[in-house]
């Protein structure tokens, strides 16, 4: 995972400065670039299927307020950096359309190595940009997604933890390779938190750890640790590594009938949204 370029999507709201400061300086930290991203929404009640065309007037007024904004977010960028230490190249890029359409597409077009977007409100892991669109990106997205919740502070990220239950070892394991390269990148420790509920026997915790410890092992990156969390929530054990393991960014892999849906699922989605204070980075499974 080479994580090079960092594409922001952007609602231009009050929050947008923060967490494009977040993505900004974690681009600083890997010395790579950041695209900032506004898509100019469509409403939800206008059809999904067929073309959509505005009035040409509308839609230049959209453009250019779209420019004037996202300009200020890139004065506001360039005055935080440091003149002595490296500056991100800033791009700023927008168009109309479907939230996930035109993130996905801008992604590839200018071959953006993860997606970054902002939560906000009480329901911090369900709200994205206008409207409720966290749950469609996660399902929609095509690059590794990381969510970044209000206020959290933007600050250097010295330790990654990838929690899972390990019922699929072989799966977790590839997006554990991703992830090495992505804290090799950052110089950031990397914790593989097996997350017992509780279900796991002593032979299966045994095996998991033998499995993990081969893999630090042979990792291409010196600061890779391994931690067994016993929590009989989702939610609490990956509250348990940011309160006690001082961890400044969590990672799941998504998966169908996995781990990761236990979390964004019924209640656990509620008291994740209200506790989670660091930022959660997605990865699909290939």
């Amino acid at each position: 995972m080479k994580m090079k370029t960092i594409l922001i999507a952007t609602n231009l709201s009050e929050n947008a400065q923060h967490v494009a400061t977040y993505g900004y300086r974690l681009a600083r930290q890997i010395k790579g670039r950041v695209l900032l991203c506004h898509v100019m929404n469509i409403p939800a009640e206008i059809p999904q299927n067929g073309m959509v065309s505005w009035p040409m007037d509308i839609y230049d007024d959209m453009l250019l307020d779209s420019d004037n904004e996202l300009a200020k977010i890139k004065c506001g960028l360039i005055a935080d950096g440091d003149v002595t230490a490296y500056q991100p190249e800033i791009i700023c890029i927008h168009d109309g359309g479907f939230v996930t359409d035109v993130v996905n597409a801008e992604a590839q077009a200018n071959h953006a190595d993860i997606i970054l977007i902002g939560t906000h409100g009480n329901d911090a892991l369900t709200t994205l940009m206008i409207g409720n669109h966290t749950r469609k990106m996660i399902e929609a997205t095509t690059r590794p997604l990381l969510l970044v919740p209000a206020g959290v502070t933007a600050k250097p990220v010295k330790r990654i933890a990838f929690g899972s239950d390990f019922k699929q070892p072989a799966k977790d394991i590839d997006v554990i390779n991703q992830l090495v390269g992505f804290a090799k990148l950052l110089d950031a420790e990397l914790i593989l938190a097996h997350i017992d509920q509780g279900q796991d026997d002593h032979e299966y915790t045994a095996i998991v750890k033998k499995l993990l410890m081969e893999l630090i092992a042979k990792a291409d990156h010196q600061k890779v640790s391994y931690e067994v969390v016993k929590s009989d929530h989702v939610e609490d054990g990956l509250n348990w590594l940011v309160r006690h393991a001082h961890v400044d960014m969590i990672s799941l892999a998504h998966r169908e009938h996995s781990f990761f849906n236990q979390l964004f699922n019924g209640s656990h989605t509620q008291k994740a949204s209200t506790k989670m204070p660091v930022p959660l980075l997605v990865i699909k499974e290939k």
